[in-house]
């Protein structure tokens, strides 16, 4: 039943094969399997697409509700032992998952040994269901409803710059004085950010960018450490940049729209003990730098 789910979910024998570790051959005969027993075509195929037929979707609803089930059993019968097992997959951010997120699944994985955390480290958003993915964290709101989101921390983006690059290029005083500056833009769903909109009260600067570096977030915070221009960053992301020093705040006035960070999860059912506690984990992590966040703003 569970094979069956990954079939569906990921739309490729291949994919789920993958993902079971199995071959896609033992995958494709254990589906002709079910089909034989049951007497019924559960999956449509092209050279292209894999879907469930009409009689397909009702007997994976089935399936997946029992492999739930199963699930939150297991759970209650380990719950007495305390210990976590099993794989949990992770997507995030790269400079989120350097920063923050690492720390926790080592920390995580050497208290509980039988625990396995694969991380999926980009800014690309990734097909929870397709990719089998258990949880994502995500900067902006996710559109797709199907998703369980909970935010976890919303703050400001600021400008920063290092002390260096300021002294060798000057600090601006207003936003249009950026047109005469290196300014480091981001990538977002592999499309260039070409325009950043800076906000001081209930006003809104459109700045046009002509950026010499654009890449993820690691990146541009990284450029912008050593020297090569002004970046407008999630204060999250920046906090321990400003606190050391190897960055300041680049037009105080000034700031981009608030983001939220979202734990992002494929499905509004029962969440396994192993992603439960990977979540809370992330959760005080993040909780605890939002604090330091907010510390920073109201000292400075």
């Amino acid at each position: 039943m569970e094979l069956l789910v990954r079939v569906a979910q990921s739309g490729s024998m291949t994919r789920a094969a993958q993902q079971l570790h199995l071959t896609p051959a033992a995958v494709s005969a254990a589906v002709q399997r079910v089909e034989e027993a049951l007497g019924v075509r559960m999956f449509e195929r092209t050279t292209r697409s894999l879907h469930p037929t009409e009689e397909g979707a009702v007997i994976l609803a089935g399936c997946q509700d029992v492999v739930h089930r199963w699930q939150r059993t297991l759970d209650d019968a380990r719950g007495h032992r305390r210990e976590l097992e099993g794989t949990v997959r992770l997507s995030a951010p790269a400079d989120t998952t350097y920063q923050i997120i690492e720390p926790v699944v080592v920390a995580l994985c050497t208290e509980h040994p039988r625990l396995r955390v694969e991380l999926h480290t980009s800014d690309a958003l990734v097909h929870l269901h397709r990719d089998a993915i258990d949880m994502a964290i995500r900067y902006g709101v996710p559109q797709d409803s199907s998703l369980t989101v909970r935010k976890l921390v919303n703050g400001p983006s600021v400008l920063v710059a290092s002390p260096t690059y300021l002294e060798s290029w000057g600090t601006p005083s207003t936003p249009d004085a950026l047109a005469e500056h290196r300014c480091l833009t981001l990538q977002r769903a592999g499309v260039p950010t070409t325009t950043w909109v800076l906000r001081r009260g209930d006003a809104r600067h459109s700045i046009g960018l002509d950026s010499p570096l654009c890449g993820d977030g690691f990146l541009a915070r990284r450029w912008a450490v050593a020297g090569m221009g002004v970046a407008l960053k999630s204060l999250f992301d920046v906090i321990d940049d400003l606190e050391a020093g190897r960055l300041v705040r680049v037009l105080p006035d000034y700031g981009g729209d608030d983001m939220a960070v979202h734990a992002v999860f494929p499905s509004r059912r029962f969440l396994p003990a192993r992603v439960r506690a990977l979540d809370t984990a992330i959760a005080a992590a993040f909780s605890a730098r939002d604090a330091r966040c907010r510390a920073w703003l109201a000292s400075s």
